[in-house]
């Protein structure tokens, strides 16, 4: 006969030693089922915080863009609605805005993607010419907020370097009215795993979103070609 454990429940010995398998496997199950939530939790942040910067981008290029400091006496760099002159260069990958209704302090501000993925801003107000508080170099970045790299490669960047911008109405000195602006950008969560195809790659460890807008510049001061 077997001899019982001393505890109020009674459990055989035996009992407790074949129960001990489907305790492991009930713990390994619930352990990996809080590690690929955790996993996928991480994953909706990153791609929410995708979401955002790139929302946030497209208001600079909508409002403008301030940046206090000694050179530029806390003046601010025109965006699409102030502008009154607008032209699209690099294949749609650039694009130029201009206030010039004051001589004296002419505003000159220029959007562009780069072959890394990165949008670029680079302007003057008069004289003053604007740098980035960060680098030190003309071309300040917009989107990404931040330079992190998986592989050599941004986490967060634009994948559409071309035909970003596209003019859908002009006026008579080929100056844009209505803007359209094409953006896609890519979160990647992780490295690509041993055996995973590419296509498999794209899926499981990177997430793809698609902004798309029209922004019309009132400013321009001659009127739309019909």
């Amino acid at each position: 006969m077997f001899k019982k454990i001393h505890n109020e429940s009674g459990i055989l010995l035996p009992d407790m030693i074949a129960s001990l398998p489907l305790g492991i496997i009930v713990f390994a199950v619930l352990a990996m089922s809080v590690l690929n939530f955790t996993a996928a939790y991480q994953d909706l942040k990153e791609y929410l915080k995708l979401q955002d910067d790139l929302f946030q981008a497209i208001e600079t290029m909508r409002y403008g863009y301030v940046q206090g400091g000694i050179n530029t006496r806390g003046q601010s760099l025109n965006g699409l609605l102030s502008a009154n002159q607008t032209k699209i260069g690099a294949n749609g990958s650039k694009i130029t805005m201009k206030i010039d209704t004051d001589p004296r302090y002419p505003i000159e501000s220029q959007f562009s993607i780069d072959g890394s993925g990165v949008m670029k801003l680079r302007g003057n107000y008069g004289t003053a010419m604007f740098y980035s508080p960060v680098t030190h170099s003309r071309d300040i970045w917009i989107f990404p907020a931040v330079d992190k790299r998986i592989d050599g490669v941004l986490k967060y960047r634009i994948i559409n370097n071309s035909s970003v911008f596209t003019s859908l109405e002009a006026d008579s000195n080929g100056n844009v009215r209505l803007l359209g602006i094409n953006l896609e950008a890519r979160v990647r969560f992780r490295e690509r795993s041993n055996g995973q195809s590419a296509d498999e790659d794209l899926r499981i460890n990177t997430k793809t979103i698609n902004y798309s807008t029209k922004v019309f510049m009132g400013n321009t001061p001659t009127p739309l070609e019909i």
